[in-house]
């Protein structure tokens, strides 16, 4: 007896719908690995070239990339739920805020 059985699926969001209807916890997971690959890999890079890196700017961009994805997931009914969505959309805005009241290395 198998936990999980997988479908015989060739697209690569079937394989993701798949999966999520199993395991309820898979999108969030998936977002929050998003957000932590853009926001320490953008960190890193920026650290590594410039010497100084811009934290506001990364998360901001991060919070981004993760709105973006969580409303393409929510085109596919039961994906992910509307107060995670709006979980994510406060996100943006307190982000969005820590960006444009910051005062960069430049200014």
């Amino acid at each position: 007896m198998a936990l999980y059985n997988f479908t015989n699926e060739t697209s690569f969001d079937g394989i993701l719908i798949g999966t999520a209807t199993s395991v309820s916890a898979f999108p969030i997971m998936l977002l929050v690995f998003i957000w932590f690959t853009v926001f320490i890999g953008g960190i890193k890079r920026q650290s590594d070239r410039f010497g100084y890196s811009d934290v506001p700017q990364w998360s901001l961009l991060a919070s981004l990339s993760i709105l973006l994805l969580g409303l393409m997931m929510t085109f596919t009914a039961g994906l992910l739920n509307s107060a995670t969505l709006g979980i994510i959309v406060g996100l943006n805005i307190i982000t969005g805020a820590w960006f444009f009241l910051s005062r960069g290395r430049i200014e």
